[in-house]
């Protein structure tokens, strides 16, 4: 599995580090959370391989510099159903299949794979996604540059409730305002002051 994450990560330079990054800021905010410690383990290896799935699709669509079409966008989606079946074939790593699966359902209910919504997408999962979503966004893409990180906590709190749990949004700013260096990009500095922000 994490020979396979490796060549995930060599396919797309974009997002190197990335998977590490995530599993990072998934810890702080399960941490925050007070998650006991089994499901911090699932959690860690869940956002270490959540994007495992991406070793099925082409080149082409992981690094296109342009907008995705329907047809990608629909190939690109299996890497969450797709990760989670080769994650479960591994008998030690059961417990992070359901939040690989899940890691880009919303709280609204307009996410993918199953389109679960609210407290039925396992909170692992919401962590995962709002980690993802924030490495995302903050950090150079093939199709964008990374956002300021006064626009990046805007997403975030914007999103809070619709595409994100509003529970991890709120540990998420918790850590942010108070242990900054546990969820910002590396070498980044907290623009002052968070409260401002939205």
């Amino acid at each position: 599995i994490e020979t396979l994450n490796a060549t995930v990560e060599a396919k797309d330079p974009y997002t190197a580090g990335h998977s590490q990054r995530v599993r990072r800021i998934s810890l702080a905010i399960g941490r925050e959370l007070s998650l006991p410690a089994r499901r911090l383990g699932a959690l860690a290896e869940a956002a270490l391989f959540h994007d495992v799935g991406k070793i099925g699709v082409p080149d082409d669509i992981l690094t296109k510099e342009g907008r995705l079409t329907a047809v990608e966008f629909e190939i690109l989606q299996q890497h969450a159903p797709k990760g989670a079946e080769i994650v479960g074939k591994l008998s030690r790593l059961h417990d992070a299949v359901p939040a690989i699966r899940h890691h880009h359902e919303r709280f609204d209910g307009c996410g993918y794979p199953d389109g679960l919504s609210g407290n039925d997408i396992p909170l692992e999962a919401a962590i995962i996604g709002l980690a993802d979503a924030w490495d995302a966004m903050t950090t150079d893409r093939p199709y964008r540059r990374g956002l300021p990180l006064r626009d990046a906590f805007e997403e975030i709190r914007r999103g809070r409730g619709t595409q994100f749990n509003p529970v991890v949004v709120d540990a998420f700013l918790g850590i942010a305002e108070r242990r900054p260096v546990e969820v910002l990009p590396p070498g980044a500095t907290m623009p002052p002051p968070l409260a401002a922000v939205g």
